[in-house]
């Protein structure tokens, strides 16, 4: 019996999978996405999404993740990179010049409860000379580290940040924001300066103006002098029309500016693989 579901895959007609390709997995409650790319020429080769339990056991996980990809012909392979992004309300950043690696739990509790299944992995960040610390399911972490030892893991909010830090200029404001089910992350630049990163959950559109407009305000940011830009699962109407009304620029992100991406990709929104392509 199956224990996975195909939800999307796209993908060019050539060999998708060599020395050459870099594989990035984002991590979700209920399954995962991903994309390959090559490394050499960033041309944009599948991405896809499967639907699978991606808790249990160390060897369930491992079994069910590596069936999803034999399933469409890839098999765990050496790639010339490997990234794993794991999807976490609980991160903190600490500045690369106070970090002590001996803190990590100590860092991750300033921000959130640490339950006793979770694991605290951290990243350096060399653009913004900091390191992101955040916990995640043990299991997880684990199986997947078994599978794919030489993979590099980060958090959502540390694409999210090096990619703002690579398109803000620096005299101006800069928010992105990124849904997905139920929830949203967002990351703020203050001129030139990294602010803020957060998770939240909401009901509502108006939920979700409310603490975009809150947490600017704490910043004191004016909503006419900051430029908002919208990735991941798509915004509906609502939504849309509340963001335009309440805050001044309003645009969606474009995280294919340094990928080639084919008309084979045309059928779908790249945006919802933000995090696997940007």
């Amino acid at each position: 019996m199956e224990t996975y579901k195909v939800k999307q895959l796209l993908q060019v007609e050539e060999s998708i999978v060599s020395n050459e390709t870099r594989l990035s997995i984002c991590l979700k409650a209920n399954g995962f996405s991903f994309s390959l790319i090559n490394n050499n020429n960033l041309r944009l080769l599948c991405i896809g999404e499967f639907e699978v339990d991606t808790t249990g056991s160390i060897p369930q996980v491992m079994n069910r993740i590596r069936e999803c990809f034999s399933s469409i012909g890839i098999k765990m392979f050496k790639f010339a990179k490997t990234r794993i992004v794991c999807q976490t309300s609980k991160n903190v950043w600490v500045p690369y010049k106070l970090y002590d690696q001996a803190k990590n739990k100590e860092y991750v509790k300033t921000v959130s409860n640490l339950l006793s299944n979770e694991t605290v992995i951290s990243n350096i960040s060399e653009k913004l000379d900091a390191v992101s610390i955040f916990a995640y399911p043990m299991h997880t972490y684990s199986g997947i580290k078994i599978l794919m030892p030489n993979a590099e893991y980060c958090c959502q909010h540390q694409i999210m940040a090096e990619y703002t830090y690579d398109i803000t200029r620096f005299s101006q404001n800069t928010l992105l924001l990124n849904k997905r089910e139920n929830a949203c992350d967002i990351v703020i630049f203050k001129g030139n300066s990294f602010v803020l990163s957060n998770s939240f959950e909401y009901q509502s559109p108006a939920d979700l103006i409310y603490f975009l407009l809150f947490t600017l305000q704490q910043l004191n940011i004016d909503t006419a002098e900051v430029k908002t830009l919208l990735t991941g699962e798509n915004y509906d109407k609502e939504e849309l029309t509340l963001l335009r009304k309440y805050i001044k620029d309003v645009s969606f992100s474009n995280p294919m500016e340094n990928i080639k991406v084919g008309c084979e990709f045309d059928s779908v929104n790249l945006q919802n693989y933000f995090l696997v392509i940007a």
